[in-house]
C-alpha cells in the first residue's frame, strides 16, 4: 500500500511532540513515500535482466533453479506476506554476459523546503560474493553496495542518504543485483520501503472545517470506538496511521453514527483520519 503523506507526518510532529521531531532537529519530518507492499507493488518497475518479481515472499524457496543444494531462504516477508525478490521462489538466474537485475522507483525531491532526505528499507539476501553483489543507485550514482557479505542471517533495515539529490524532480532509485555466469544463490528480497525527509516549512493537519469526532479505546477490549459529529456528515472511509505517517489499516464504516475499529495489532499513539464530503478530519488517538 503506497502512501505519500508529507502533510500528515508534519501534523504528527505537532501532535506527538518529540516522538517525531527528534528525527529532524530544528526542522519538520515528512514522509514522501511509504509502502509495505501488501496492497500493490509500491510503484516499483522491474527492468534489466528481469528477475525481480513482486508477490508473496516464501518462507522456504523451491530452489529448482539453484546450482547448490545448500541454499538459504528468507523465512517469509519482513512484515505481512508480500514484497519483491529475485526470483521470489527460486535462485536468481546466472547472466551471460554478466549483468544487472534491476527494479526502479521514481521519486520527486524537488521541494525547495526539503533540507535532507533518506531511503529506508528492509531486506534479506544471499548472493555469491564477490562475483555477484548488490547495489543501489540514485540517478546512476552508487549510494549503497554490498560485495563482501554473502548472506544476511535475518531481515535487517538499511538507510541510504539521499540529501545530495535534493532539488531534482526525477530521482531514479535502482535496486540492482549483479549476476555473473557462475553459481547463483537465493537472491535479494525487499520489503517495507520509505523515503523520509526533513522540511524547513511546517504544514497544517486539517482539510475539513466542520467539527470533528471523538475516539476512545473500549475498556477490556481491542477496539477503538469512534463517534463522528453530526456536522461531519456521512463518513465514507477511515484510515489509521502510526506516528511516522505510515498507514496501519483502513476501512469503511458499517453505517452512519458510532462504529468500532479493531486495533488488536496496534498499540500506543496514532492518528485516525475520517473522510467525508467535507474533507479529511484527523486527530490523535490512543490504541491500548
Amino acid at each position: 500500500m503506497m502512501k505519500t503523506l508529507p502533510f500528515l507526518t508534519v501534523a504528527l510532529a505537532g501532535l506527538l511532540g518529540s516522538t517525531v521531531m527528534a528525527q529532524c532537529p530544528g526542522s519538520f519530518p515528512v514522509t514522501l513515500y511509504s509502502t509495505d507492499f501488501e496492497t500493490d507493488n509500491g510503484g516499483f518497475t522491474a527492468i534489466g535482466a528481469g528477475d525481480w518479481e513482486y508477490g508473496v515472499i516464501p518462507v522456504s524457496i523451491a530452489g529448482t533453479n539453484c546450482e547448490s543444494a545448500n541454499i538459504y531462504s528468507p523465512g517469509g516477508a519482513n512484515s505481512g506476506t508480500k514484497g519483491w525478490g529475485t526470483l521470489l521462489n527460486d535462485c536468481y538466474n546466472n547472466q551471460s554476459p554478466s549483468g544487472f537485475n534491476t527494479m526502479e522507483l521514481m521519486m520527486d525531491l524537488s521541494d525547495p523546503a526539503l533540507v535532507s532526505a533518506e531511503l529506508n528499507f528492509a531486506h534479506w539476501f544471499e548472493v555469491f560474493v564477490s562475483f555477484d553483489y548488490l547495489v543501489i543507485t540514485a540517478n546512476g550514482t552508487e549510494v549503497y553496495r554490498n560485495d563482501t557479505t554473502e548472506r544476511s542471517t535475518a531481515w535487517s533495515e538499511a538507510t541510504v542518504d539521499l540529501t545530495p539529490f535534493l532539488g531534482q524532480a526525477s530521482v531514479a532509485l535502482d535496486f540492482k543485483l549483479w549476476a555473473t555466469t557462475v553459481v547463483n544463490r537465493a537472491g535479494w528480497y525487499i520489503d517495507d520501503v520509505s523515503v523520509t525527509a526533513c522540511s524547513s516549512v511546517p504544514q497544517t493537519i486539517g482539510e475539513g472545517s466542520t467539527p470533528g469526532f471523538r475516539a476512545w479505546p473500549v475498556p477490556a477490549s481491542d477496539l477503538l470506538q469512534v463517534e463522528p459529529s453530526t456536522a461531519m456528515g456521512s463518513v465514507h472511509a477511515w484510515t489509521l496511521y502510526d506516528p511516522t505517517g505510515r498507514m496501519l489499516a483502513q476501512g469503511v464504516p458499517p453505517g452512519n453514527g458510532r462504529f468500532n475499529i479493531d486495533v488488536s495489532a496496534f498499540h500506543g499513539l496514532g492518528v485516525l483520519e475520517l473522510r467525508t464530503a467535507n474533507g479529511a478530519h484527523r486527530q490523535q488517538v490512543m490504541m491500548e
